[in-house]
């Protein structure tokens, strides 16, 4: 008989500014990572978003601007590598606005890539290169332009 699985949470965006997602490198594993970050426990019974708001100030200062979609798009499987813990990242769509990004120093890379025709395989590793691929195949067409509007419906 199995036994319960405990799992973390992470929180990730897939930011656009137009055509372009925003992707950064670890600076402890050297692969490719997105903003955001995994839940402390003491954040799992408030609002999810505010956890989120945390991690990406954390990661890219609070000189920019950004609208994160509050319905997730996409929940996928992850492993921590710092630990190897199993956890399930929870995926938002975001839209650049405007400022100035200062990566912090858990990541030492950060570039704007064509988010439909970018090549994710030399960076990213493992169960994040399945979430980005699915991102590609299943989201870019909806969302060409990085846009959002009322039109666009993630079942």
């Amino acid at each position: 008989m199995s036994k319960h699985g405990f799992f973390q949470i992470t929180q990730k965006v897939f930011l656009r500014r137009g055509k372009d997602l925003l992707i950064l490198r670890d600076r402890k594993s050297g692969f490719g990572d997105l903003p955001g970050g995994r839940m402390n426990e003491d954040e799992f019974y408030g609002d999810w978003l505010e956890s989120l708001s945390r991690e990406l100030k954390e990661e890219m200062g609070d000189a920019c601007e950004i609208k994160i979609h509050p319905r997730p798009i996409l929940i996928h499987k992850h492993r921590v590598s710092d630990g190897n813990h199993p956890c399930v990242i929870v995926a938002y769509h975001g839209e650049f606005l405007s400022g100035d990004i200062v990566i912090s120093d858990e990541h030492d890379y950060i570039e704007w890539v064509d988010a439909a025709t970018y090549d994710p395989k030399p960076l990213f590793f493992e169960y994040m290169l399945d979430a980005l691929q699915l991102y590609q195949k299943e989201y870019v067409p909806l969302i060409p332009e990085g846009k959002l509007d009322s039109k666009v419906r993630f079942v």
